[in-house]
């Protein structure tokens, strides 16, 4: 992709977080074949628990991992303190996430970790190229694979 078809840093960083934003979104509702097509079809997911490529790998692992409504608790994933680079059409960025889950004593804080993520811009849109969840703080999930 030429420079002529990228626009400013800003809008391209927006676009960014806007798809990391669809990310949280997509996974918290479970709907996993929405959080793969995020990928670029060779995408990547990792984390130390398990990791996935291309996207039917990546749907099925989260598909076996976490907890649809009715099969366990629910959860929220919150993104902070994002920082982008611009590569042309690559772009790394780290961030903060925390999750937050259903209890029975209400809502508690289970995992607070970082986002190491490099994303492709293919036919206009950003996509995660490779994802890696680094657990910072551990609590418990409460995911199918028992973490």
């Amino acid at each position: 992709m030429n420079a002529a078809s990228m626009g400013a840093p800003a809008e391209e960083k927006d676009a960014i977080r806007e798809a990391m934003a669809r990310y949280c979104h997509a996974l918290d509702a479970c709907r996993f074949d929405d959080v793969a097509a995020l990928f670029a079809e060779e995408g990547e997911w990792m984390t130390d628990y398990g990791s996935a490529r291309g996207r039917a790998q990546i749907a099925n692992l989260l598909r076996g991992i976490v907890p649809v409504k009715g099969e366990g608790p629910q959860r929220k994933h919150y993104i902070t303190n994002i920082v982008i680079t611009l590569d042309g059409a690559t772009a790394r960025s780290v961030s903060d996430y925390l999750i937050i889950r259903e209890s029975e004593s209400g809502l508690i804080p289970v995992m607070g970790g970082t986002y190491k993520d490099v994303f492709v811009k293919r036919e206009g849109a950003w996509m995660f190229l490779r994802k890696e969840l680094v657990h910072d703080i551990v609590g418990d999930m409460a995911l199918k694979n028992k973490r």
